[in-house]
């Protein structure tokens, strides 16, 4: 799939979500009001939320194509990164409501009408399942991931609402929606908690985590006309696209290769590390005076 191809579809399932999601939501919201379903509203607004996030990931996504200029040198990639950011703090603090009110719940109890909320809740299942599939096209985009994620954690949601309206329908057990409630939180707080720190990391220019820098580094070293590498940094501009800059020594004799041997160096970086962007300076072995090497 061509880059433009991929932008296109990270587009579409988006705004197919924003759809999806933000009918169902009026749906269940109007439902709630007729039934008296506090559990269906509670569900309803959670929903509309999802809209900000979905809607904040296709800003971003946007964003992010424009081209570098003088003051953005490296493009607008992290729009991306600090929209992943800003839905990953939202789930959390949208986990925090939902366990507090599932807490007060349990000191509290009302009757719920589980008919009703098992038909909207496998409603739910099914649109969310949708969105997420969309979605899960692009998920090593940390960006849509988290968008994916939030999907996700909806169809389980859904999934967990609706066997506890089954459970309140056929029994008079009706704390279990609490119980449903309390594991799903643990569940997305696990899944958005890990968003978080890779977002986190890329802002503070961390190694790629799929990214082995000793090994990088003894490939270039073992190059042809290679004496010494030094001075590495590897670092992402936004998910999926690396950056590296380094040090090479060669002899003085080889400098007239110089552009050989870097270009060289950039395609095998490429092709087998998913570097797309490296800097390479080439010093002659003739004029370093080093003693230690400054690997990073």
């Amino acid at each position: 799939m061509s880059h433009q191809q991929s932008e296109g579809a990270k587009d579409s399932g988006l705004k197919i979500g924003i759809f999806l999601n933000g009918a169902y939501a009026i749906v269940g919201f109007v439902l709630g009001i007729i039934t008296g379903s506090l559990a269906l509203i509670a569900d309803a607004t959670h929903n509309l939320t999802d809209n900000f996030t979905l809607g904040v990931s296709f800003a971003a996504n946007r964003i992010a194509r424009r081209d570098a200029n003088d003051s953005k040198s490296f493009g607008y990639g992290r729009a991306t990164i600090l929209a992943a950011l800003l839905n990953a703090s939202f789930m959390i603090a949208i986990a925090i409501f939902v366990a507090y009110e599932a807490v007060d719940r349990l000191r509290n109890p009302v009757s719920i009408e589980g008919g009703v909320v098992a038909a909207v809740a496998f409603i739910g299942i099914i649109v969310n399942s949708f969105i997420a599939y969309k979605l899960s096209r692009n998920r090593n985009d940390l960006n849509m991931r988290s968008a994916f994620v939030d999907q996700a954690f909806d169809a389980i949601s859904s999934l967990g609402t609706m066997i506890a309206g089954l459970i309140m329908l056929f029994t008079d057990i009706q704390y279990i929606d609490t119980i449903v409630a309390l594991l799903i939180v643990g569940l997305l707080l696990y899944n958005t908690v890990k968003i978080l720190g890779e977002a986190v990391h890329i802002l503070f220019e961390g190694t790629p985590k799929d990214t082995d820098v000793a090994t990088i580094i003894q490939t270039i070293s073992n190059m042809p006309n290679i004496k010494d590498v030094d001075d590495m940094h590897i670092w992402a501009i936004r998910s999926g696209y690396n950056a590296l800059s380094c040090h090479i020594v060669i002899d003085e004799k080889d400098l007239q290769d110089s552009r050989k041997i870097v270009e060289r160096i950039k395609s095998t970086l490429q092709s087998s590390y998913n570097i797309q962007h490296s800097t390479i300076e080439v010093e002659p072995e003739s004029s370093r005076k080093y003693t230690t090497h400054e690997h990073h």
